[in-house]
């Protein structure tokens, strides 16, 4: 019997596939309702228009591949951006930022990486990635998620960059 290597959302789960998420400079992102994406959670597909998420959900993480659009822009410094979700994976036994990262790069130091099932060990002042269940990389012919080999990125999590990121996020909303 085959195992499936990923999952999309199981019957009765609300898939985000396709729809849109707004970026307001005064407002933040129109995240949908229940879900939240820390700053450090969100990493951009380098040369390209996209972007790789985990969010938490109600429903439990999950990471989404996301296509960028400026929609106005407001000033030399703003902008009101729209993403669409445009492939999901959805890990019911992962936690979002902790076993669930973006912060990974490829052989080439390429962004788009994500490592499920993470553990990590101390170095100082980041964690580094100990070993991973799995990883998944953006595609950019397909413009999906694709598997790849644990083997074939560098992780690194900085924790004091990311508690300070999320009170700066939460000071704004």
């Amino acid at each position: 019997m085959a195992l499936a290597l990923f999952s999309g959302p199981s019957v009765g789960e609300e898939s985000f596939v396709d729809r849109p998420i707004y970026s307001e400079p005064s407002t933040g992102l129109q995240l949908p309702p229940g879900c939240e994406v820390d700053p450090s959670w969100r990493s951009p597909v380098a040369g390209s228009d996209l972007e790789i998420w985990v969010a938490r959900c109600a429903s439990g993480p999950r990471v989404w591949l996301l296509r960028r659009q400026v929609v106005e822009i407001v000033n030399a410094r703003q902008s009101r951006l729209r993403f669409q979700v445009i492939d999901e994976r959805v890990y019911p036994d992962e936690t979002a930022g902790e076993t669930l990262s973006v912060q990974c790069t490829g052989p080439r130091d390429e962004s788009g990486y994500v490592v499920r099932g993470a553990r990590w060990r101390d170095s100082g002042r980041e964690l580094r990635l100990k070993s991973a269940r799995g990883v998944l990389r953006v595609d950019l012919n397909t413009q999906l998620l694709a598997d790849s080999e644990v083997g074939a990125v560098d992780c690194a999590r900085f924790p004091e960059r990311e508690a300070m990121m999320k009170r700066l996020q939460q000071a704004h909303n």
